[in-house]
This record gives C-alpha cells, structure tokens and sequence, in this order.
C-alpha cells in the first residue's frame, strides 16, 4: 500500500525533531559531529529520508542558524516592547543577549560560525540579524533624541555597546580556565562604563568641571589680573 504524503504539520514535526537531535549534537561536540549518518542514528531515520528535509549539512546549518537568531530577535523584540524607557531597554537587552549566551554557549557561537563563504552572504541578505541589530539601533537613537544619551552616531554608540557586551561573552566562553566573575555581573559593569561615557549630564558635568580645573590652575600659576581674571600676555584667561 503506498504511503501517505504527509501533512504539513506532520512535515514540520519531523524537521523540528531533526534540528532538536542535531542542535544537540552540536552542543555536545560542535559543528564536526552534525554528519547524516549520526543525525540519522539519533532519529531514527535514514540518511536518505533526512535529505528528503535537508538536502546538505549547508541547508541543516541555515536551519539552526536561523532558528537561534530568530529565538534571539524574539526575546530583544518581546522586551523592547515591553520597556518604554530607551536606557532601561537597552540594558535589558544586552542582558538578554549575554543570558541566551550563557543559556548554551554553542548554540551561541552558531549565530557567527557561518560568517564565512556562500552561506554568510546568504544569510547576510535575509536581513534577520540585521533587524535584531537595528531594534537595538533604534533605542539607543531614541534614547540620544530624548537626551538621555549625548548627541551622536547612534550606530557608533550601538555598535560599541554590542562590542563592550560580546567582548565579555567572547572571553568568558573562551577562557573558561580563567576564575571570571559571572558573566551577568560583567555585562552589567561593562553597559554601566559605557553607558557613563555616553551619558549626556555626566558629559556635560566632566566638561565644565575640566573648564572649571582649567581655569583654577591658570589663576594658581599666573595669579589674577586688576580685574580679576588670570591672565597671560597675548592670552585670554579662557584658554
């Protein structure tokens, strides 16, 4: 008796268990120990049928590839619109990037393994990480507009923001031998010194303050001129 096609939802199920076995797989050995043959065994499925969902190991990486980046831009999303205040969104989500990190490093690490070749362009075009990264741009630009943040390249501050973060995550899940605070208590100190830097009062304060020394010095070298000012020849008291 032939078999029955499957259904959509059937079809789906399947390739969900499919990626369930090999994201396990990778976790558990990396990307060299996702082959057919091993995925096949897990499943319980020949390599054939499994070619019947993914015709190559390419189109199974595009598959988990896109599976994390979409769960990842799913969480920033959930969160920037549940946060109506740009800088607390902003931490909030490099705290959720830094969390979907330590939740599992190599699922983590999937995001950028395919950053190279055909692939990477392929995947570059679809956009998907692009918008993760431009919800992120976009409450940081809000936040600049709002004053919160000092006038500036929204992408600049974004992009040493995401930098500052994924530093942290790069090191701690590469140097695992090394005794690091947790993670969660460097993402936060690493937005906090960024966030400082970028900080429109604190900017403003350290300037008027450095005018303020600036001037207190001049007075002190020079000493102040009949009206009051301190002053050098050929200067004015602002330099």
């Amino acid at each position: 008796m032939p078999r029955q096609p499957q259904s959509e939802e059937q079809r789906d199920s399947v390739q969900r268990r499919i990626l369930s076995a090999a994201q396990d797989l990778f976790d558990a050995a990396g990307i060299e120990a996702v082959s057919m043959r091993a995925l096949g065994a897990r499943v319980g499925l020949s390599a054939s049928a499994l070619y019947a969902y993914f015709p190559t190991k390419r189109d199974l990486l595009r598959a988990l590839w896109w599976d994390a980046v979409s769960e990842l831009h799913l969480r920033m999303q959930n969160i920037s619109d549940s946060e109506s205040d740009p800088v607390a969104a902003i931490r909030a989500i490099g705290r959720a990037y830094a969390e979907f990190a330590a939740e599992n490093p190599v699922r983590f690490n999937v995001l950028f393994i395919v950053d190279r070749g055909e692939l990477a362009e392929e995947l570059k075009s679809s956009g998907v990480r692009a918008a993760a990264y431009e919800l992120f741009r976009q409450r940081v630009a809000e936040a600049i507009e709002r004053r919160r943040l000092r006038p500036g390249d929204p992408d600049l501050a974004a992009q040493t923001l995401w930098a500052g973060i994924h530093g942290v995550l790069t090191l701690t899940n590469s140097s695992a031998s090394f005794p690091f605070l947790p993670s969660t208590l460097l993402i936060d100190s690493v937005m906090d010194a960024i966030l400082a830097g970028l900080n429109a009062a604190s900017t403003d304060e350290r300037a008027g303050g450095k005018a303020v020394r600036v001037k207190a010095v001049v007075r002190k070298v020079h000493g102040p001129t009949p009206d009051g000012h301190s002053q050098r020849a050929g200067t004015s008291a602002e330099e």
